[in-house]
């Protein structure tokens, strides 16, 4: 009962995150193309005043709040990886703003999420006891690869919109991932209030940061396949590494949700369905045009 209640609450979450993403996405990349270049301070003030983008922040509140719950009900690879569903509430979002009609590919890509999402569920993966020893190594070491993801996105050429958008995005899903871990480990102390219920603020601030400029910085697509991809992976890895599992997941059932979602997410991620035409206008000739470093 509990793993149906948590899918439905991710489910719900994944609506609440696509709404989120697709108002503050194209709050944040309009902004960044059309005013001149700022300081990342002065950008996120500028964002902050517009209706659009608050929003979509609200949204994603909200969505954060249903993560919660369906964290707390059900195990986070699964729950992590229904999170993809973001892409299939995104996809009738982008083609209602732009008036258009969803291809063929968009249905394909679909059908492989939504197969691949059956028999990832179907696996009934959950864990128990939590090996506390690791949890602090284990973020640390999170922690500082998102750095590296940082100062690497930091050195690309402004230019360069997708490949700074995809690291964005990567730096993302891995702060959503620990902030999907720190939930689950600062909740289940409650009442009593434990520092990873305290890092839970930073981790989801981090992560909020990261989005913006992949938002910013590229396309919708290239910032969502980085980040529905990242997400459920660095999930199912921190889980193996820092719980004591009840069941044992098939190898290769899992390999084939894997595969199975992967393939539609590339499909759906890359539509044009979700490109944003606008990003055609950056060139290097034009500067003026180009978001803030």
């Amino acid at each position: 009962m509990n793993a149906a209640l948590s899918g439905i609450f991710a489910i719900v979450a994944a609506l609440l995150f696509a709404l989120s993403a697709s108002l503050q996405q194209t709050a944040a990349r309009g902004e960044a193309l059309t005013g001149p270049r700022r300081s990342p301070a002065r950008f996120l003030l500028d964002l902050v005043r517009q209706r659009r983008w608050l929003a979509g922040m609200a949204a994603n509140l909200a969505g954060f709040g249903v993560h919660a719950v369906a964290l707390r009900l059900g195990a986070i690879p699964v729950v992590q990886a229904l999170l993809v569903a973001q892409l299939l509430f995104a996809l009738p979002l982008a083609a209602f703003r732009r008036r258009i009609r969803l291809l063929r590919r968009d249905w394909t890509g679909t059908a492989l999420v939504c197969v691949g999402l059956i028999v990832l569920v179907m696996q009934h993966i959950s864990h128990e006891t939590l090996r506390s020893q690791r949890l602090a190594p284990v973020l640390l070491g999170v922690a500082g690869l998102v750095a590296l993801i940082a100062a690497a996105a930091s050195c690309i050429p402004v230019r360069h919109t997708q490949n700074r958008a995809a690291l964005f995005g990567i730096g993302a899903g891995c702060c959503s991932a620990m902030t999907a871990v720190l939930v689950v480990v600062g909740t289940e102390a409650l009442p009593l209030i434990t520092w990873p219920l305290l890092a839970i603020a930073l981790s989801t601030l981090v992560s909020g940061l990261f989005a913006q400029a992949a938002f910013a910085s590229g396309s919708l697509p290239t910032a969502f396949t980085a980040m529905t991809i990242t997400d459920p992976v660095v999930s199912y890895l921190a889980t193996a590494v820092l719980f004591v599992t009840a069941t044992r997941p098939n190898p290769l059932q899992l390999v084939v949700a894997a595969v199975l979602v992967t393939a539609g997410v590339v499909l759906l991620a890359n539509s044009p369905t979700l490109h944003d035409e606008r990003d055609r206008t950056v060139t290097p000739r034009d500067p003026a045009r180009l978001p803030p470093e």
